[in-house]
């Protein structure tokens, strides 16, 4: 009987201490929020909550495995549907449903520490409150800045490839403005006619100030840099229908222009609504003829805009191999006339670096004292260098804090006729063109261009075909395109081309 008493007492009394020894500890509540701000369920975990914290965690462990999977098996599939209006909508709704998923996962972890915080004291707890509140901000604040990303992202795409000409009454159309049935299959050469456009305060007109066509080969890996400076005179034309002789007789620059101001003369077979893409068309059509080969797209910069560019990308590393003076350059974003940059390698910002890029008078003086005579020619070649230390730097920029300002400036200044629903395969494109084996080519004097007659009176570079025509075929192969460098003939054929 007293055996039976004891024993009863020994269980009463480990019933008792099992609970005193093995009851949890006291959690603090600005760690477990901060453990679910690292991910959802890790701060129910700490607290001792295990269902919930599978709970919280499992939606966003599938989420993360999904976008891995996607990441490895279907990358080369989703890249272009990576831009799109509606991938880049379903991002943001998904951010927004991660946002509330993860407040909800911070609060109910915050809240399950609760008890344990209360017994020890006011300190403490508004130590853990005011680390709850400071998570909570911080996870609000990513998602936004996520959410404006994903906004100016489709934005900015939306601008740049909407294909605005500038000037335009219309759009160029869904297809390119000189081939509107063309469409790229992401394996065959492409090419663009990249334009600077001069659109500043006091011009009456929008002169062509930079004319540069990028051409790449997707299969063999290599792309060609072609400068053609805006002196150049008698470009081809595609037919006779304005001069007889199919050359224009002025400067390149003037073409765009001059076909806008006359659409119905230079572009009749455009629809009335798009008659603003004349201008382009025109001069894509003739510089592809002065190449012989065919270009497909074209690109514009505001270079007014620029500027904003290339401060947002934090400036750009350029050299010089002596002073450069320009007594003369009057930029649109310089203040007073003249500039001069330094010798050797500094950082620009935009105006210098557009400064850098537009100067084409005045003189570099080397070390040695001799002065370099500047002119459009060293202008063409500074400004691929540019080019590319664009492309470089943004490459570097730092996204957390130069992505917004970067995609406001390049949807002010970019725009293109290539389809968006393209653009993951044209990003797939630029590392060729910032690759070291890039062909650079100004088609300048002496090699390709005799210097004017008249100098005086009208400064046209005239062209030498023959020295073109063998850059070509180094270039791009004997299979030349057009009357101009593709045959022998003397003008284009009789009649109006389609």
């Amino acid at each position: 009987m007293f055996l039976l008493r004891w024993g009863t007492a020994v269980r009463r009394t480990v019933r008792f201490e099992v609970p005193t020894t093995h009851r949890p500890q006291p959690r603090n509540a600005g760690l477990a929020a901060f453990f679910s701000f690292l991910f959802p369920g890790l701060g129910q975990e700490y607290v001792g909550a295990r269902r919930a914290a599978v709970t919280f965690a499992a939606p966003v462990l599938l989420l993360v495995l999904a976008l891995l999977a996607a990441r490895l098996l279907l990358v080369d599939r989703l890249r272009n549907d990576l831009f799109s209006t509606a991938f880049l909508t379903a991002a943001l709704l998904v951010n927004i449903g991660l946002l509330g998923w993860r407040l909800l996962a911070i609060g109910h972890a915050a809240l399950a520490a609760r008890p344990a915080i209360l017994e020890r004291g006011t300190p403490r707890r508004t130590l853990s409150i005011l680390l709850v509140g400071v998570v909570l901000a911080t996870t609000v604040g990513m998602h936004a800045f996520a959410g404006a990303v994903l906004v100016g992202l489709n934005s900015t795409l939306g601008d740049v490839f909407g294909g605005d000409v500038p000037g335009a009454s219309g759009r160029p159309g869904p297809g390119p403005i000189n081939q509107p049935e063309y469409r790229w299959n992401g394996t065959e050469r492409v090419s663009f006619l990249l334009l600077g456009i001069d659109s500043g305060v006091g011009r009456e007109e929008a002169l062509t100030d930079t004319i540069l066509v990028v051409s790449i080969d997707p299969v063999a890996g290599t792309a060609v840099m072609v400068s053609v400076p805006r002196d150049t005179g008698f470009v081809p034309l595609p037919d006779r229908s304005i001069y007889r002789d199919g050359l224009y007789p002025r400067k390149i620059n003037e073409l765009s222009t001059e076909a806008s101001s006359s659409p119905s003369t230079w572009c009749p077979d455009l629809p009335s609504g798009v008659t603003g893409a004349c201008g382009l068309r025109t001069l894509e059509r003739a510089i592809g003829l002065y190449l012989g080969i065919p270009i497909q797209y074209y690109a514009t910069v505001d270079l007014q805009g620029f500027v904003d560019l290339i401060d947002a990308v934090g400036g750009l590393d350029l050299c010089l191999d002596g002073k450069m003076s320009d007594p003369e350059y009057g930029g649109p974003t310089w203040e007073g006339v003249g500039l001069e940059l330094p010798a050797g390698c500094r950082f620009y910002d935009g105006v210098h670096a557009l400064a850098y890029a537009r100067s084409r008078q005045g003189w570099i003086e080397l070390p040695d004292g001799t002065r370099e005579t500047q002119n459009d020619f060293k202008r063409a070649e500074r400004q691929q260098t540019l080019l590319l230390e664009l492309r470089r730097q943004f490459a570097q920029a730092d996204l957390l804090f130069a992505l917004p300002a970067m995609l406001e400036a390049i949807g002010r200044t970019v725009a293109t006729d290539f389809p968006r629903s393209l653009a993951g395969d044209l990003a797939s494109l630029l590392p060729l063109v910032t690759g070291p084996d890039i062909d650079r080519v100004v088609l300048s004097w002496p090699d390709f261009v005799d210097l004017p007659i008249e100098p005086l009176v009208n400064y046209l570079l005239i062209p030498r075909r023959e020295d073109v025509r063998a850059e070509m075929e180094r270039l791009f192969g004997p299979e030349l395109e057009g009357w101009y460098v593709g045959t022998k003939a003397e003008g284009p054929p009789d009649g109006r081309s389609p």
